[in-house]
């Protein structure tokens, strides 16, 4: 199997350091995009690392010490015990949904004639076919998760639960905590965060490759407003992919929207 590798990172300017991590192990034939999710305190290590940097991270090193036997699933499972372990070793509460560290995962290993994937939240992975077709193999779980969040609360307000009212969540912080402490719960979203959880929620199957043109890796800020995943791709192959984050940069810049930290790796097969 034959195919080249060009990967993409640049930091969101609101960032002291970029929390989305990478991992390129061709030894292995591992590949992945993690995104740590920003966090809603302020703990940092002796190196100034936050916890979504931390969590990027301690997934990368695990896949960057993978070899060619090495199970992908069961190497999430370990990077994800060992992030809980970091935690409780840092004082993280970690019976606080909204102080775990975590981090979304996009990966995959090749084999032979196909490749194998784990996903969790909202990192995503497209395969592109020799015909033009773009297929998007993994769903975005954080999606649509404040709309989920306030149904949820409206049911345990009729089923009599104690719950704030609305406008208590329409403080930023507020909403975002209460978001986090849906992560791998039936109609939350799924991450990686040390929960046991995570692995029965977890992404993964296999995929051929020998149909394939092309394999995409990407972190939630490559995602264009107006446009599909299948259409970034695209725009991302015939224009460039630095072409396509400049454009999308000036787009966000324009409407005033937030700009992410942007990783992006692509596999070319020939």
């Amino acid at each position: 199997m034959k195919y080249q590798v060009e990967v993409v990172q640049l930091k969101s300017p609101a960032k002291k350091e970029s929390e989305d991590a990478y991992v390129l192990h061709e030894g292995a034939g591992v590949y992945g995009v993690f995104d740590g999710a920003t966090p809603l305190v302020s703990f940092e290590d002796q190196d100034g690392h936050n916890g979504a940097y931390l969590a990027a991270h301690r997934f990368r090193e695990h896949m960057q010490n993978m070899d060619g036997v090495d199970s992908l699933i069961r190497t999430v499972e370990e990077a994800n015990i060992d992030l809980f372990e970091e935690m409780v070793s840092a004082g993280v509460d970690t019976s606080k949904g909204e102080e775990r560290w975590s981090t979304c995962v996009a990966a995959i290993k090749l084999e032979h004639r196909h490749f194998h994937y784990a996903h969790l939240g909202d990192c995503m992975i497209m395969a592109g076919d020799k015909k033009g077709a773009v297929h998007v193999l993994t769903t975005d779980t954080v999606a649509g998760i404040s709309a989920r969040a306030k149904m949820k609360r409206e049911k345990d307000r009729e089923k009599g639960l104690q719950v704030k009212e609305e406008p208590y969540y329409d403080v930023l912080l507020h909403k975002l905590q209460y978001n986090r402490r849906l992560a791998n719960i039936p109609g939350g979203y799924t991450v990686a965060n040390g929960m046991p959880e995570v692995m029965t929620h977890l992404d993964s199957g296999s995929y051929p490759v020998e149909e394939l043109e092309d394999l995409w890796l990407v972190s939630d800020g490559l995602f264009h407003p107006e446009l599909s995943l299948e259409e970034t791709c695209r725009r991302m192959k015939q224009e460039g992919i630095r072409s396509y984050i400049s454009d999308l940069t000036s787009y966000l810049e324009k409407h005033r929207l937030p700009i992410d930290d942007r990783t992006v790796i692509h596999l070319r097969f020939s």
